[in-house]
């Protein structure tokens, strides 16, 4: 009697533990979320991994990997949504920890100039029609004016918003290729693994050729849409998306012009061959086409960087390329510090290459129904849904050609870091074809040994491919790459530099560039005029070995800032500048230090008497002495950065 009660409340158990296990996965993410919030930078973090308490990253970790259990082990679909839904939330609180954790701005460079153009939409000074890609900026100056939130905080959360419609549309993609509910969970935990993001271009931040890359699928939903089911409501759709994508980037509008040029080429080719002619006209999408590739030219023509950009194309073309030169130097400089391109390519790209190679799998297989079909009068009579999906894919790597063209003739010409931004392009369809392929090996192994095998052999390949790719979220030193973390304290810094600057004095650097801090501080329109005209080359190498009075024959600011101590000494090793070198900027007989904020220092080189250049220090009303007098409260001995 006893044994069959306990019988009878095993199956109640058993049945209960995804609910618990649920309740479990969203009360970890909570105190996770709760414990970075309570844990916010106090300076600059070289690593956003090492910088989040370890708290944190248990408890998320551990709801995602409970949501891949749920989605692919549970059969409730109640259940399998909750998983979904949590999986989703631990993947956009880890993409939003540099808003969670108070950091000022993320990301330095052309991530800069682009807080800088937002700033100068918000301030009136930039009209939309004269941004290249206005898109971002706009849309940041009107949460702001909306919110009342600081523009440099509304910018991060613009970013995670465009990641959050990768991870939403991905899945919605592949449903709509697939028609199948399983390859659609694939494809929502492939997004998860976020493979365009590479770290070079686009990184993962507020820049327009990354949210292009995340809200790439979106318009893919569209035009897939569009291409199946073709009516007035998905044209309208279509064609409202299209100059919005050419206004978020011109570069990327351009890949999918020539892949949706293609597919739509294919669509017709293939009905006139298989003897469907004038039955079949109303469905083809090469008037929408069309009309988005004629968008795309009226922007792009205007645009200087297209007819430079197409120039470096031709030289490419021609045979004029430093691909092989541009590699050796990367190679060296990571020997330099430790590591070599193999590693970093396994790294960042391991996952992706995965991937990769499931969509050359994918290809294989319709090039055999292809082949299947040349006994039979057309695809549609060996094909299972009539040949649809067939076609449609077969369209789709007809079109990745000349996506993939693009992307050579980049890479081997070695033109910037223009080549990553076309392969974070190809990643996109990567992922959403690559979880096709999974879909179908599943369904492979389900008619093979049974469902329950699929299913976990899918959720032990998703763990694994999670641990591989949550490391390479962010940058950090495990890639040999600096967080791109910008404190509040530099800003503030080089902010009062700019107030107080004496305009006939030029500026070194370190490695903060110090245009792109004032573009992000002062607008693009101002500073690209000021400071790009006013910016001596950097610093030499290991410069405590030099006389920096000797090496500027005038008078220069240098200012350093708490990333500039630990990037070289700490990241790389010495690779260009060691403790030892800011050591001697720091007690060098002239060299002042007129101003100093904590993570951040303000340095006069004054060049060796005889130069011409001192005579007139001292009685200059912009002296150092003036400008540290203005700078008052901030105490000779406040710095604060690493030794």
């Amino acid at each position: 009697m006893e044994g069959s009660r306990i019988r009878n409340l095993l199956p109640m158990r058993v049945g209960s533990l995804p609910k618990v296990g649920l309740v479990v996965g969203f009360v970890a993410l909570g105190i996770a979320t709760v414990t970075a919030y309570l844990n916010p930078a106090t300076g600059y973090e070289l690593s956003i991994y090492a910088g989040t308490p370890t708290t944190f990253w248990i408890g998320v970790v551990f709801a995602f990997l409970l949501s891949i259990l749920v989605v692919f082990l549970v059969r409730s679909h109640k259940y399998r949504v909750l998983g979904m839904l949590l999986g989703g939330l631990a993947m956009t609180t880890i993409v939003s920890l540099p808003v969670i954790r108070g950091y000022y701005y993320f990301g330095e460079g052309d991530a800069l100039d682009h807080l800088g153009i937002a700033r100068d939409m918000s301030a009136g000074f930039l009209p939309l029609t004269e941004s290249r890609y206005p898109v971002i900026h706009s849309l940041a100056t009107v949460v702001h004016y909306v919110s009342g939130l600081p523009l440099h905080h509304v910018t991060l959360v613009v970013l995670v918003s465009f990641v959050v419609c990768f991870f939403v549309f991905v899945p919605l993609v592949v449903r709509e290729l697939t028609g199948n509910v399983w390859t659609a969970y694939v494809g929502l935990f492939s997004a998860f693994l976020l493979l365009p993001i590479n770290h070079q271009s686009p990184p993962l931040n507020f820049h327009p050729t990354s949210q292009a890359i995340m809200y790439t699928p979106v318009f893919l939903f569209a035009f897939f849409l569009l291409y199946k089911y073709r009516n007035l409501r998905h044209s309208t759709m279509f064609l409202l998306l299209s100059p919005v994508f050419v206004l978020l980037h011109p570069q990327q509008a351009a890949n999918l012009v020539a892949f949706f040029g293609v597919v739509a080429a294919i669509q017709i080719g293939y009905d006139l061959l298989s003897g469907h002619r004038l039955e079949r006209v109303h469905k083809w999408v090469a008037p929408e086409v069309a009309i988005y590739a004629t968008v795309f030219w009226l922007w792009a023509r205007s645009l200087p960087v297209f007819e430079r950009n197409l120039e470096s194309v031709l030289t490419t073309l021609s045979g004029q390329t430093n691909f092989a030169e541009s590699t050796a130097q990367r190679g060296s400089s990571l020997a330099d510090v430790g590591g070599s391109i193999p590693e970093v390519f396994a790294k960042l790209f391991l996952v992706s290459l995965v991937y990769v190679v499931l969509t050359g799998l994918l290809s294989m297989l319709v090039l055999r129904s292809l082949r299947r079909a040349k006994s039979h009068t057309s695809l549609e009579k060996v094909a299972p849904d009539g040949g649809a999906d067939q076609i449609l894919l077969l369209s789709i790597f007809g079109g990745l050609v000349p996506v993939t063209m693009i992307f050579l003739v980049y890479l081997v010409g070695g033109i910037s870091i223009q080549n990553f931004r076309h392969l974070a392009m190809l990643m996109v369809f990567a992922t959403i074809l690559g979880s096709i392929m999974i879909g179908r090996t599943m369904q492979y192994v389900r008619g093979r040994w049974s469902g329950t095998a699929a299913r976990r052999s899918i959720a032990l390949v998703f763990v694994v491919l999670a641990a591989l790719s949550l490391i390479v979220v962010f940058p950090s030193p495990y890639i040999y790459y600096p967080s791109g973390h910008v404190t509040e304290t530099q800003m503030d810094g080089y902010e009062t530099t700019f107030e107080h600057q004496a305009d006939s004095i030029a500026f070194g650097f370190v490695r903060s560039d110090v245009a792109r801090y004032g573009a992000a501080i002062q607008g693009t329109n101002r500073s690209e005029d000021i400071y790009y005209q006013k910016l001596h080359h950097g610093l030499p190498d290991r410069f405590c070995n030099q006389s920096l009075r000797r090496y500027y024959d005038e008078q220069t600011y240098i200012p350093v800032t708490e990333a500039d101590r630990v990037r070289d000494p700490v990241l790389w090793k010495g690779f260009r500048f060691d403790h030892e070198d800011f050591e001697y900027i720091q007690s060098e007989p002239g060299i002042d230090r007129v101003q100093s904020t904590g993570g951040y220092t303000l340095y006069l080189v004054n060049p060796k008497p005889g130069s011409g250049s001192d005579e007139a220090q001292g009685t200059d009303p912009e002296s150092p002495q003036a400008i540290a007098a203005e700078c008052a409260g901030q105490a000779e001995g406040s710095d604060s950065a690493p030794s």
